[in-house]
């Protein structure tokens, strides 16, 4: 069986073939050349300072020649090219080789079938970890689709999904305040109730050591983890447990990961060994399904209450974040991307709160931005403290990268800082001796139902002789995007300030439902979803276009939970006091300036780009020899409104500010990157220069001249 070498990224095509080296059926090593290749390059033209006047100087077209060596050794086959073609994309099969071995399992660099040494570019197409636990087992993507499509043919022989389940705050929420322990002794304390399925863990907390440390090494610090499983969980998991086959991908750690699963799966069979945790995941800032299922993600499911840390993929379904011990959050996402505090993380319900409740809602956020600042500053402190011993250190390798530490730091202080300043402790003080901690949530009510219609539309696809279509990452969306069809919204008093509206959680959200948004309201809008009906848009919106509907958060989060468009008339909002006629064309004028001031900027961003038209050397399409600078998107315009509400004129402003004008993009740049293993050590496109051309984006003049100093070299 032969393996067809492939042109990779990384050449500066197109490229011209010159010299086929290496002859057909000859043996040829890893590192020999196979052939010679021509391609060419800019350069500017030495001139005189008088010549140089206006910005413009004069550049010319050099030819060189460069040389492909072999990736892997074997026997060359075949040629599927012949001197005088042009090479013009990557991924182009050059010519075909039979190797030895194609080394499609290895673990700890060795192969498992022939047993040599092998490097990553030697693995075949791809060098690939599916393994949950075992980060040393590579495989080839060959052989990941074979493992996946063996696994593809036996989920469909059990009428099986998978469904890969996120913790923290989607199945359970965990806590560190010593408090919960207290509360959970204390039979007289009003949350003792609440508290009695709480069950606990200690876990031994590896002290943070400088990257240079070099000392003895510091005693272990034992931390109590205090864990709720969200309402529900036993019955979700004996309705999907018979259709999906279940993993659990958790960006915690892989101690904390096993002991949730001996509290949620105490027998081990709902996930068996399929846990996925940070020390595993080869990311300490996102997840992904391709590091489970590299080849196929059709037959996949995700649930998590975050869509940042999935890039928003089309598996996901979203679940509102379980907030048990209220103003905790989540002890493990300090490892993701930072949110923003906001009203809409609380969930469904608020339209029902008191106003003690809601003053309650307030102290909850207020907490959570506290001990946000808190760990801030203790973060501040270990760093200045690991920074002093690091200066008497002698320098070793690094274990690991400064942004691992600085997430490990992090999380360090995170605990550190809820074990002292007990942030439960402190918001009971506001109940009166009323219970503070309350289990009404029923996410996973709905959610179980969603899951099983999800599989039933998966098979009844399938069983419909549609293999194409029988596809999760289809399917989803397709289900969703019926919930808020022709449905534009306008979010009002809830995104919180200096967000672009179109990065919102909660716009994500709604957008994978079909939903639209703006930051203002014209005449496509159709909803404006406040907490108040006594906001600036809201009281625009009733005199703009009396059929806008203004409704409270819950009735999004009542569709979005149950996948139906309920209806709005139990969360409509009455706006007492309309906008005046004054207000409204005041409104309306800015309205059309802000549109005329945008149609502007995109006509001098085409007249900007149709001026500086690309210098195309070489027909059919896009040359990387582009030498336009990036254009830049204009920034969004400050128009805000000139009104008593404060709060109101601070978020209008913020959503101007926030624009950005679609529909014009700079031409990309080729990439220069290259490797060791498609072109040799001789080469000019060396990954070391590769890598500060990459790095270095102000004008592609000074990207021209990095790349003549490396060719000159």
């Amino acid at each position: 069986m032969t393996t067809p070498v492939f042109s990779p990224e990384v050449l500066p095509y197109p490229i011209t073939i010159d010299q086929l080296i290496a002859p057909i059926g000859s043996h040829v090593e890893k590192g020999q050349r196979l052939f010679a290749f021509k391609f060419w390059y800019m350069v500017e033209i030495a001139s005189s300072p008088d010549e140089n006047e206006g910005g413009h100087r004069k550049k010319t077209v050099r030819e060189s020649i460069e040389f492909f060596e072999a990736p892997f050794e074997g026997d060359l086959m075949s040629w599927n090219v012949d001197v005088g073609d042009e090479v013009v994309a990557p991924n182009q099969a050059i010519c075909e080789i039979s190797r030895p071995c194609n080394h499609d399992i290895v673990y700890g660099g060795l192969c498992t079938l022939c047993g040599k040494e092998v490097d990553e570019s030697e693995q075949f197409n791809g060098n690939l970890a599916i393994s949950h636990t075992d980060v040393n087992l590579k495989v080839s993507r060959k052989e990941a689709t074979d493992i996946e499509n063996n696994l593809k043919t036996r989920l469909r022989e059990s009428k099986k999904l998978v469904l890969v389940v996120d913790l923290d705050q989607t199945v359970i929420h965990c806590g560190v305040d010593p408090t919960i322990g207290e509360w959970k002794r204390d039979s007289s304390n009003p949350n003792y109730e609440a508290l009695k399925d709480v069950q606990s863990f200690a876990l031994d907390e590896e002290p943070i050591l400088p990257l240079l440390y070099m000392g003895p090494k510091p005693p272990v610090r034992k931390c109590w983890y205090y864990v709720k499983v969200r309402p529900g969980l036993k019955e979700f998991f004996d309705k999907v447990a018979p259709l999906f086959e279940m993993h659990i991908y958790t960006m915690a750690t892989r101690a904390y990961a096993l002991e949730i699963a001996k509290i949620i799966d105490p027998d081990g069979s709902l996930f068996g060994d399929r846990i996925l945790s940070r020390d595993e995941n080869g990311s300490i800032t996102q997840k992904s399904l391709e590091r489970l299922f590299p080849t196929d993600q059709s037959m996949v499911v995700v649930i998590d209450d975050r869509g940042d840390v999935w890039n928003w993929c089309p598996n996901l379904i979203k679940v509102v974040p379980y907030n048990f011990f209220v103003g905790v959050g989540d002890i493990n996402s300090n490892f993701l991307p930072r949110q923003q505090n906001t009203m809409l993380q609380l969930g469904r319900g608020a339209r029902k709160k008191t106003q003690e409740s809601d003053e309650l809602i307030t102290d909850i956020m207020d907490t959570e931005k506290k001990l946000q600042e808190k760990i801030d500053e203790e973060v501040k402190r270990q760093e200045e403290k690991l920074n002093h011993q690091m200066a008497s250190g002698e320098e070793v390798p690094a274990p690991e990268s400064k942004d691992q530490l600085a997430k490990k730091l992090e999380y360090s202080a995170s605990l550190e800082v809820q074990q002292q300043n007990r942030p439960l402790a402190t918001l009971q003080k506001h109940m009166h001796n009323q219970r503070l901690l309350v289990d009404d949530d029923d996410e996973l009510n709905y959610l179980r139902e969603i899951l099983a219609k999800v599989h039933d539309e998966y098979y009844k696809t399938l069983g419909q002789d549609s293999e194409k279509k029988a596809d999760i990452k289809t399917l989803l969306p397709l289900m969703k995007s019926k919930v808020f069809e022709d449905c534009h919204f306008v979010f009002s008093g809830l995104i919180p300030l200096g967000t672009n509206i179109n990065r919102a959680d909660i716009v994500l959200w709604t957008n994978m439902f079909g939903a639209q948004s703006s930051p203002e309201i014209d005449d496509s809008t159709t909803h404006v979803i406040t907490r108040t009906p006594g906001t600036y848009k809201a009281r625009i919106a009733k005199a703009f276009n009396e059929n806008i509907k203004v409704v409270h958060p819950d009735w999004v989060f009542e569709c979005l939970v149950s996948w139906k468009h309920v209806d709005e008339k139990p969360y409509e909002l009455i706006v007492e006091q309309t906008a005046t006629d004054e207000e409204l064309g005041d409104y309306k004028q800015k309205l059309a300036r802000r549109s005329s001031a945008l149609a502007e900027q995109e006509m001098e961003l085409a007249m900007e780009s149709a001026k500086n038209g690309t210098i195309n050397l070489f027909a059919g399409g896009t040359s990387w020899l582009n030498d336009d600078d990036d254009d830049e998107m204009p920034d969004g315009l400050d128009d805000s409104d000139d009104e008593d509400d404060d709060d109101e004129q601070e978020e209008e402003k913020t959503e101007d500010q926030n624009q950005v004008v679609d529909g014009h993009t700079s031409q990309p740049k080729r990439s220069l990157e290259n490797d060791h293993d498609s072109l040799g050590d001789s080469s000019p496109y060396k990954k070391s220069h590769v890598d500060e051309l990459k790095q270095d984006n102000d004008s592609d003049s000074e990207i021209e001249e990095e790349l003549l100093n490396a060719l000159d070299e």
